[in-house]
């Protein structure tokens, strides 16, 4: 059901991830990174080297192909918002206690690693040097990740119905989760794909629809209904237009995903949830 799903909404609204999957996709990164850092001659190997190499660019201030210690630890923040999209990387505050006195001591060292590693130390990097460590450092960080134990709510049929609750479950009751980050991209990125005017607000009928991409997931292991009556879909829309334009946002939309679903949860939990 769930694969109907997606393909009904991919023929009616045009994808605005285009062919990386990697983007928005929690399943296709990890396997995008591990592809690219064990083939070197694949099509993952070359769009993560781009990546990289980009991403180095924007920090690199005056242009010169050459970063500093100060420079890599932006650098360093850029490429870690992808892996963390996806919770699969902790925060900063979370690695390093709050602490940007840590934060910045323990990059200083990561640089002066990498600067010194084919010779005598210069002061700075230059953009081969960081793709050849960021494909080594961050290959390593994804190659350990179990994907049977890390649910991607995209692919959500991937896993046991016990893994999907107890997931679930921790992403509904602690932010700070990694299974909340996963939840809050899956979230977006269905948000994301339903709103076909890319104002960032949908209507109703779009609301419609995207309740319904988002409540294939617990579907697929019976644990909601068939669909709701468009009486109950209107008062919950309604209750979040608190300002009556009609639209709604992301962040009313996650609102009411993430209440909705606690309830839902403590239902199950009491036995009192929805079971085909």
């Amino acid at each position: 059901m769930l694969a109907r799903t997606q393909a009904r909404y991919a023929r009616t609204v045009a994808s605005p991830w285009g062919a990386e999957g990697w983007r928005h996709n929690k399943t296709d990164f990890t396997n995008w990174v591990k592809e690219a850092s064990v083939h070197p001659n694949s099509k993952a190997k070359r769009e993560f080297y781009g990546f990289l190499t980009m991403a180095f660019g924007d920090v690199d201030v005056d242009k010169d192909g050459k970063i500093n210690a100060l420079e890599f630890d932006f650098l360093c923040e850029k490429v870690a918002a992808m892996p963390r999209r996806f919770g699969l990387a902790p925060s900063w505050e979370a690695e390093y206690g709050g602490s940007i006195e840590k934060r910045t001591a323990a990059r200083k060292a990561m640089f002066d690693a990498v600067d010194a590693k084919q010779g005598a130390a210069r002061g700075w990097i230059g953009a081969a040097q960081f793709t050849d460590w960021a494909t080594t450092h961050i290959g390593g960080k994804i190659a350990a990740i179990d994907n049977v134990k890390e649910v991607d709510f995209y692919h959500v049929s991937n896993y046991d119905e016990a893994t999907f609750l107890k997931a679930i479950e921790i992403a509904v009751t602690n932010k700070n989760s990694k299974e909340y980050a996963s939840l809050y991209e899956f979230l977006l990125t269905a948000f994301v794909e339903t709103d076909a005017t890319c104002r960032g607000e949908i209507t109703f009928s779009e609301f419609n629809a995207l309740v319904e991409r988002a409540a294939a997931v617990p579907r697929t292991f019976g644990l909601a209904p068939p669909d709701g009556t468009a009486e109950e879909r209107k008062a919950i829309f309604a209750a979040m237009d608190d300002t009556k334009s009609g639209l709604i946002t992301f962040r009313k939309f996650l609102e009411w995903v993430v209440t909705h679903t606690a309830g839902k949860v403590e239902a199950q939990k009491a036995g009192k949830g929805y079971k085909k």
